[in-house]
C-alpha cells in the first residue's frame, strides 16, 4: 500500500467499518468509561498505527483476522462481529457494490451509532420531516397513509419506540443540530394530526441546540432539492461522515471527497434559502 492509498477515501464498506471500529473501541465499559485508548490495544493484535489506518476508512489493506481479533478484544456482540466481517469481505471484493449490498444492515444500528457519537448534526429533507425530529403524531400520519406493502404485520409500534428513543438520546445529549426541510413537508395534508405535528415541531425548534428551518417554495430550485442528507461531524479530528439518500439509493460519503464537497456546498446553499420555522409559520 502506498502513501497515496491512505489519502484516497476508501469504498463505503471501509468507511462503515472504520466508524464501527471507533464506536466499539470508545464505547463505555466498567472501569473504562471512555473506552480504550489506541495504545491500550495489545500489539499482538495490531499496532496503534495499523489501528489508526483501520479507523481512517482509507486503509485498503484491512485483514479479516485483525478485525475479528479486535472484535474479540472489544467483546463485540456476535451479530456485529459478523457484520464487520462482511464489511471486510465487501471492501476486498472486486465488485464491492454487489458485496456491500448484501452487508447492509436493515435495523439502522450503524447509522444510529454515527448519530449518537456525532458532536454536530445537519439534516436536509425536501419532502419529509427529517427522521430525528419526527414526533409520534407525524409517525401515526405516516402509518395511516402508507400504501406500500411492507410485508406481513410490520412492527409499527417497535419502529415508533426505536425512533422516539433515538430522538430522546439526541435531546438528552444536547448536540447542536441544523435541521432543514422544504415547504412541501408542511404543505402536505397533515390530516387530523396537523395541530399536534406543528406543536411538536415548535417544541423541538424552541430547544437552544436545535435550529429548525424551512425552505419556502418561493426560493425555487436548489441543488439538494431531491436529496435527503445527514451530515455528522465528530470531535477529535475524526472524519466527517455524510449519509445521502436519493431515488437511486443511499450510502455514506466522505465529506472531503469531490462528491462530499458537492453535498456540503449544497447544504450551505440550502441553508441560505431557508428561514426559521417560527417565521415560516407566522
Amino acid at each position: 500500500m502506498t502513501e497515496s492509498d491512505e489519502e484516497t477515501p476508501g469504498p463505503p464498506p471501509l468507511m462503515e467499518l472504520a466508524r464501527q471500529l471507533i464506536s466499539e473501541r470508545t464505547r463505555p465499559r466498567e472501569y473504562y468509561p471512555r473506552g480504550y485508548d489506541k495504545t491500550e490495544i495489545p500489539r499482538d493484535i495490531c499496532s496503534a498505527k495499523t489501528l489508526s489506518r483501520l479507523e481512517s476508512g482509507r486503509y485498503r489493506g484491512a485483514k479479516l483476522g485483525t478485525v475479528l481479533a479486535l472484535a474479540n478484544f472489544y467483546r463485540t456482540a456476535p451479530p456485529l462481529t459478523d457484520h464487520m466481517a462482511n464489511l471486510v469481505k465487501a471492501a476486498r471484493a472486486n465488485d464491492w457494490c454487489r458485496e456491500y449490498a448484501s452487508a447492509l444492515d436493515d435495523n439502522g444500528w450503524f447509522y444510529q451509532q454515527c448519530e449518537d457519537n456525532a458532536s454536530y448534526l445537519a439534516f436536509h429533507s425536501f419532502s419529509l420531516i427529517p427522521s430525528l425530529i419526527q414526533g409520534p403524531a407525524y409517525y401515526r400520519l405516516i402509518r395511516g397513509t402508507t400504501k406500500v406493502n411492507l410485508g406481513e404485520d410490520p412492527d409499527w409500534e417497535g419502529r415508533l419506540e426505536f425512533r422516539m428513543e433515538r430522538r430522546e438520546r439526541w435531546i438528552e445529549s444536547e448536540r447542536p443540530a441544523l435541521i432543514i426541510m422544504g415547504e412541501a413537508t408542511l404543505a402536505l395534508d397533515l390530516g387530523p394530526e396537523k395541530a399536534e405535528i406543528i406543536a411538536d415541531l415548535r417544541k423541538i425548534a424552541a430547544m437552544p441546540f436545535a435550529d429548525v428551518r424551512v425552505i419556502p417554495f418561493s426560493a425555487g430550485l436548489y441543488e439538494l432539492q431531491r436529496w435527503g442528507l445527514n451530515l455528522m461531524e465528530y470531535d477529535g479530528g475524526e472524519e466527517t461522515v455524510i449519509h445521502v439518500e436519493s431515488p437511486r439509493g443511499s450510502g455514506f460519503v466522505s465529506a472531503d471527497s469531490t462528491r462530499g464537497k458537492f453535498f456540503t456546498g449544497g447544504l450551505k446553499v440550502a441553508s441560505g434559502h431557508s428561514i426559521e420555522l417560527e417565521d415560516f409559520l407566522k
